[in-house]
């Protein structure tokens, strides 16, 4: 038979264990309603340049994390730059994000969030740092090898040169002078001369307009794919950005090494502004 000094200790226990198993399953609880009750936020369906588009659903996943909301993605509905009716045009796009079965989809119920640029570039460390954009980056990678975009022999730098295109008639931004990126590129192959680098010059129009970057080391990629286009700006070991939202949303997701052309939107922390070389 236990003592009784025994028994005491074993009901001792027993209460704290109930206590403790109590306390847990009301802090589970409250957990639970504390989620349930998170204000849920989308983005914006807007019909302009992929670019844009996603440079606002990047900045709406942070801006969801940083203020404590739920975030629910409203997939694209419309999407500039189809030049060639092509059918498949946006659920390549969907490809190129992987956000759909990685984040939850917008039944309808989310407020869209509007005006995000003030609040992203108010708060650029925190976004650049933030757990969201490392989701992000991480699952735009998760359908993607980077060998299928380049040559491990050599560092691949990156360039976007914008150009004017049928779509989109915006001067600014598309007129940034080829000898800009000229005396970029010439800068950057002295900086990298010891690591054999590659330049890979994206961009759209006729070849004949850009005889001026011909070079042994200068590959043009024009008039490519969306989908070619930002996947191989966002795994190559550098970038240069252009003026441009399509770049820009590229860089957020890069990372190497991002130099960084003067654009309405701030650059990130760590980025290098051309004017620096």
């Amino acid at each position: 038979m236990l003592g009784g000094g025994v028994i005491m200790q074993l009901i001792w226990l027993c209460m704290q264990l109930f206590i403790i198993t109590i306390f847990g399953l009301q802090q589970y609880t409250t957990c639970n309603v504390s989620t349930q009750n998170k204000e849920i936020v989308t983005n914006t369906e807007r019909s302009d340049g992929f670019g844009a588009q996603f440079q606002t659903i990047i900045a709406t996943v942070i801006y969801a994390e940083s203020n404590n909301k739920k975030y629910v993605y409203t997939p694209f509905k419309r999407v500039a730059h189809n030049y060639y009716n092509v059918p498949d045009f946006i659920k390549k796009k969907e490809w190129l994000i992987n956000f759909i079965g990685n984040f939850e989809i917008n039944t309808g119920n989310a407020r869209p969030i509007v005006n995000l640029i003030q609040f992203f570039e108010k708060n650029l460390i925190r976004c650049a740092n933030s757990h969201a954009l490392k989701k992000i980056k991480n699952i735009f990678r998760a359908n993607k090898n980077v060998n299928d975009y380049f040559n491990n022999e050599h560092l691949n730098i990156a360039i976007h040169v914008r150009r004017p295109n049928p779509h989109d008639d915006r001067i600014q931004g598309a007129n940034t002078a080829d000898n800009v990126f000229l005396t970029t590129i010439n800068r950057l192959r002295v900086m990298y001369s010891s690591k054999n680098p590659l330049f890979h010059l994206y961009s759209q129009g006729n070849r004949e307009n850009f005889t001026t970057f011909n070079a042994q080391d200068v590959v043009l990629h024009l008039n490519e794919s969306i989908e070619d286009t930002f996947s191989s700006m966002v795994l190559a070991d550098v970038l240069v950005t252009g003026a441009s939202s399509f770049s820009y949303a590229a860089g957020l997701l890069s990372e190497g090494i991002v130099y960084y052309m003067p654009f309405w939107h701030s650059p990130l922390p760590h980025w290098i502004p051309i004017s620096k070389l």
